[in-house]
């Protein structure tokens, strides 16, 4: 018991502070508690064959064919042509469809999807896409709540009940639950949340919203100029500057140079478009044969037939993500040039090669034009803004719609187990030409199987070691004789503390054996119990990194941390009161 509670304290502490990803924390976990002897190497492997981790799989498949086929980005077209400018309307829409939409498929690839069509509404309400993107966020994980398949936190759970107790939960046995939990939270953002979340001022100018026109200038390459000559590798400006990023090279009668080669010879007149320091430029500007522009550069020099300047979100299966930016060669493998990030609400230009990229950083990047449509059809990126439309497959559309509902009614009807519909329903869409084994396993996002698999053993320990039931015990000896409701309270409070700060997962993996438990203890019905975990593991609004949708809208939206204490916590307070109320009057 004391290494299994060793090891799941470790596990918190590096899921909270993100020291090691989610998905090798997990794995550390599985390999630490084999090692150890505490289970044996069929029982640390399990994960890998679980019900849950298949479930997961398959359904994830099923989301990738309605992505394929532009079935989500169909329906967010047809939102933007119906929301017009009102805000009302485009908050009301979106947290409807998103919401709906988020019960039946994956909620991150959902909110990855809506980003950019989000941010453009903005732009046509003229107003700051951080009123939107929050309750984008909150939309897609209350709805993803609703059902069993909505998200793996409830899929989790529910198979780890079918093991304890060989009885399954149906995979809309809480919706009504679930969907008074929604229209509160509907209400809550019409007349609380669109009154406190906050609106971050929106300038057109990029250069401006990441106050980069301090760090741009320009340079005239003057008769007198020792570089005259030179290739740009070998002078002075690049090889004794290294803060100075060199942007474009203009030369008269010529085709503008953007990002030139450092072999380019340097001619007098020259003017190039650079980005330093202050300091830097006011050591530049004492050189010979050197003329520094006053003049501030914005978007307009920035952008132009060949160049273009552009937002783009980290996704979270980025390459990018654990690297610093002077890192990677942006030029040859994007053709592109990094010139700020936005990290955590906060917009960093000065020292933005040193910056570690994390999952929902925010970076302002320059491309060749030409170039923009890998950025658009990439998992590494969300692009912002204005959004690249989608050749739809309607042939394709309607059919994939139809296997994805075929899934949802057979397996709501019992007519088969939801892990043979989901694995029968990915099938259909390989052989149908819905999507392609290849495209699945570009696009699977691995991470999450593997983070499933490697953390279900640590479940395993709790149960056979019996830690499970010594917490239970103190958890009952807390509350002493109380009520069932509040004991469903703490369990709720609890859950949603630990996973404001940890892996939605993880928590339901190490609370969902405890709920059961408790139960036990109280010789209650188990059910109310778990479903608490569930509701509780996947409604974390508290924190931007308590679950990846709010991660996701976090850079983009310009929030800071305690914009969703404020606007999470009295949502959060909201669904903790329901949930206290209604869960114990419905299912004792």
């Amino acid at each position: 018991m004391i290494i299994v509670i060793i090891i799941a304290i470790v596990a918190i502490i590096l899921f909270t502070t993100e020291y090691f990803s989610a998905d090798l924390t997990a794995f550390l976990v599985m390999v630490s508690l084999m090692i150890s002897g505490i289970i044996t190497p069929e029982e640390g492997l399990s994960g890998f064959s679980n019900m849950a981790t298949i479930t997961v799989f398959a359904l994830l498949v099923l989301s990738l064919g309605l992505q394929s086929t532009g079935v989500v980005n169909y329906l967010g077209e047809r939102l933007e042509q119906v929301t017009g400018t009102s805000e009302l309307r485009i908050m009301l829409l979106t947290v409807i469809v998103v919401g709906f939409l988020s019960a039946f498929m994956n909620n991150t690839a959902i909110v990855a999807i809506f980003l950019p069509i989000i941010t453009r509404l903005s732009e046509y309400a003229k107003v700051s896409p951080s009123k939107f993107l929050m309750p984008l966020s909150f939309a897609a994980m209350i709805g993803g709540s609703a059902t069993i398949i909505g998200t793996s936190t409830n899929i989790l759970a529910a198979a780890i009940y079918e093991q304890k107790m060989k009885e399954s939960i149906g995979i809309f046995e809480f919706f009504y639950l679930g969907l008074i939990f929604f229209i509160a939270f509907v209400l809550f953002m019409l007349f609380i949340g669109k009154y406190i979340i906050p609106e971050r001022k929106q300038v057109d100018s990029l250069t401006q919203n990441y106050n980069l026109q301090q760090y741009l200038t320009q340079i005239i390459i003057k008769k007198d100029s020792p570089m005259i000559g030179q290739k740009l590798e070998d002078t002075e400006l690049m090889k004794r500057y290294y803060r100075v990023r060199l942007i474009a090279l203009v030369r008269e009668g010529e085709e503008d140079l953007w990002l030139p080669s450092q072999v380019e010879a340097i001619q007098e007149g020259d003017m190039l478009i650079i980005k330093a320091d202050l300091k830097d430029l006011l050591e530049i500007q004492g050189k010979q044969g050197i003329k520094v522009s006053q003049d501030n550069l914005d978007d307009t020099e920035l952008n132009s037939e060949e160049t273009v300047l552009f937002e783009a979100v980290i996704g979270r299966s980025s390459f990018l993500v654990g690297k610093r930016i002077k890192d990677v060669n942006f030029r040859h493998l994007l053709g592109a040039l990094p010139l700020a990030i936005r990290k955590s609400g906060f917009s960093l230009a000065r020292q933005v090669w040193e910056e570690t990229v994390e999952f929902g950083d925010v970076l302002l990047l320059q491309a060749r034009r030409k170039n923009l449509t890998q950025f658009y059809n990439s998992q590494d990126f969300i692009v912002l803004g204005k959004v690249k439309k989608k050749n739809f497959r309607r042939h394709r559309m309607l059919l994939s719609s139809i296997i994805v509902l075929g899934v949802i009614v057979v397996a709501a009807l019992n007519l088969m187990p939801i892990v043979t519909a989901a694995l029968a329903g990915a099938a259909l869409l390989f052989v149908t030409g819905c999507m392609s084994m290849r495209y699945a396993y570009r696009k699977m996002d691995w991470r999450v199987i593997f983070l499933l698999a490697g953390i279900l053993p640590l479940g395993i320990a709790v149960q056979k070691t019996g830690v499970d039931s010594l917490i239970a015990q103190q958890i009952i000896e807390f509350t002493g004789n109380a009520s069932p409701r509040l004991v469903i309270s703490m369990l709720f409070l609890i859950t949603t503390l630990l996973t404001s700060f940890m892996s939605n997962n993880a928590t339901a993996v190490l609370l969902t054996p405890i709920a059961l438990m408790i139960a036990s203890e109280l010789h209650l019905d188990p059910k109310p119990f778990v479903l608490t975990v569930m509701f509780a593991a996947s409604t974390s609004f508290l924190t931007p990194i308590g679950y990846q949708t709010n991660t996701l809208v976090y850079g983009a939206g310009q929030y800071t941390f305690m914009d969703f204490v404020k606007v999470g916590g009295l949502l959060t307070l909201l669904v903790w009161g329901l949930a206290t109320l209604l869960i114990p009057w419905m299912y004792f």
